[in-house]
């Protein structure tokens, strides 16, 4: 895959869109595809600022095709200040529906810190409100790469709440809550059919329950 890379000021900030020619505008179908254009990017990068983390934005479309990389901070110390609102810019900018955070680690290792899985914390729910799904976060170096969603880290960070708004925190509990109060009202129901000899398929129509579920009653 050739690359011909470029990158611009933005017009705001330090930011800066990493022009990609359009045999890169492919569509991504794993975190290896990200790694190897962004490991280039780097290694071009590098020349910027050695020895400093890069923090990158990529966007993508409904067909998981890249619609921009922007590096959105460069820094020698780790990227726990970086701004959502600047990072999520761009995506709703292109109209991104889609992002992927990525951002090295100068010293090689590619371990997540606990500051790296704070910020994907932060960013999973601030994509949430604005409506950009965040679906990785890669941290690369220019040998390897550490993909939170294949690691696993990804799973249990989005169902953190600790960056919660406190509204939507509270709707969530109210939505369990109604869950919950619905799920004891069917087991009643069953139960009370179940007593009478009814039909099993009828009991599993009635409650919305399965049939395991109502057999286990």
């Amino acid at each position: 895959m050739a690359a011909a890379f470029g990158v611009s000021p933005s017009t705001k900030g330090p930011a800066m869109e990493v022009k990609l020619s359009k045999q890169q505008k492919v569509a991504v179908n794993g975190a290896e595809d990200i790694y190897l254009i962004m490991r280039q990017i780097l290694r071009r990068e590098n020349k910027i600022g050695q020895g400093q983390e890069h923090f990158w934005m990529v966007g993508l479309n409904q067909a998981n095709k890249i619609l921009y990389i922007e590096l959105v901070a460069l820094s020698s110390t780790n990227m726990a200040s970086i701004n959502p609102r600047e990072a999520f810019r761009m995506a709703i900018y292109k109209l991104a529906v889609q992002v992927i955070m990525v951002h090295n680690h100068p010293g090689g290792d590619v371990t997540p810190s606990y500051e790296d899985q704070d910020l994907t914390d932060h960013f999973i729910q601030a994509g949430k409100f604005l409506k950009v799904e965040v679906i990785d976060h890669l941290i690369v170096s220019d040998e390897t790469y550490h993909s939170f969603v294949d690691s696993g880290i990804f799973k249990k960070l989005q169902v953190s709440e600790r960056w919660i708004l406190p509204y939507k925190l509270k709707e969530r509990y109210r939505e369990e809550g109604l869950r919950e109060g619905e799920e004891k009202k069917a087991i009643e129901i069953a139960k009370a059919m179940k007593q009478k000899e009814i039909s099993i398929t009828i009991i599993a129509e009635t409650s919305g329950l399965s049939i395991e579920e109502i057999k286990e009653l």
